[in-house]
């Protein structure tokens, strides 16, 4: 509920520039609505707003953008109509364009983009934590190198941990870089004794697409956890394609995995509609399950 109140506050805030400057607002949104049948998670069948499989959600956003050089973001995730479904919600203030190589000051509730968000990240992952909490983030670029630094509260707005809630504030860093058809970022979050590393890399050669991810948790006086991700997608015929995706968890004492495949067909360009089946015996991810998804962003 404060968190609404914020919200409401700051965009009655911008209403009164209004008269003076010019105050764009959008609205956008990802609306997944699924079928999931199978063994564990999140029930042997269940209607939602959510994709067990993929580890997103329905969500809607609003952006108010003062000017050149202010903006405001309210975020919130649809699927907590699913009982114990993750979501997530952003809010926070924008300083725009500062200085040369500083191209935002966040203020607030947001997700850090920890690499590509399979494991960790505004979904949560296959573990309790995420990368969303209260704090500050700074993001700039030195050609060609794009960075993100920020520091943000133990635990975000719903109660879920922001990284791993050792009580400690989590310390983000992140950098990458975009070189045309392949864009690679290295991560790290930094909490009291826990911290982790992450590997991201996206190819794109138009036959075929081809992303990955490597996430290596650490934490004193245990062996380190691995985190693995390896998804591809092909072009078949106009707006038909398929894809697979491979997992792999490694604790240092068992090495578990499991691969999905699945199709999407194009309705049009912001719409699609998707089966998906995973194979996870050793239940990592969701068990074996089949999901079918109707998506639309706007």
């Amino acid at each position: 509920m404060k968190r609404i109140v914020l919200a409401i506050a700051l965009v009655v805030l911008f209403a009164v520039p209004a008269m003076a400057q010019n105050v764009e607002v959008t609205f956008n949104g990802d609306l997944i609505g699924t079928y999931f049948s199978g063994d564990d998670f999140p029930a042997d069948e269940q209607f939602g707003l959510y994709s067990a499989l993929d580890r997103e959600y329905s969500n809607l956003s609003m952006t108010a953008k003062v000017g050149d050089n202010l903006a405001f973001t309210y975020r919130v995730g649809l699927d907590d109509f699913i009982d114990d479904a993750p979501y997530t919600r952003e809010a926070y203030v924008s300083l725009l364009n500062v200085a040369p190589a500083l191209s935002e000051i966040r203020v607030g509730e947001f997700t850090f983009p920890f690499a590509a968000q399979q494991w960790l990240g505004y979904h949560k992952g296959i573990f309790p934590a995420s990368a969303t909490g209260a704090g500050v983030m700074l993001s700039g670029s030195f050609a060609p190198i794009n960075y993100n630094l920020a520091v943000t509260n133990e635990v975000d707005s719903l109660g879920w941990p922001s990284f791993l809630d050792t009580g400690e504030k989590p310390v983000w860093a992140k950098v990458s870089s975009d070189l045309g058809a392949v864009n690679a970022g290295l991560s790290y979050v930094k909490e009291d004794y826990i911290n982790a590393w992450g590997l991201n890399a996206a190819f794109d050669a138009g036959i075929v697409g081809v992303t990955a991810e490597y996430v290596v948790l650490q934490e004193t006086g245990y062996d380190d956890v691995k985190l693995g991700f390896v998804g591809a997608n092909v072009p078949v015929t106009g707006p038909l394609s398929v894809f697979a995706k491979y997992y792999l968890l490694d604790d240092g004492i068992d090495s578990l995995n499991a691969f999905a495949f699945g199709a999407d067909y194009a309705l049009s360009d912001n719409a699609k509609i998707r089966v998906e089946n995973i194979s996870d015996k050793d239940d990592i991810w969701t068990g074996d399950g089949l999901e079918a998804q109707l998506r639309v962003s706007f």
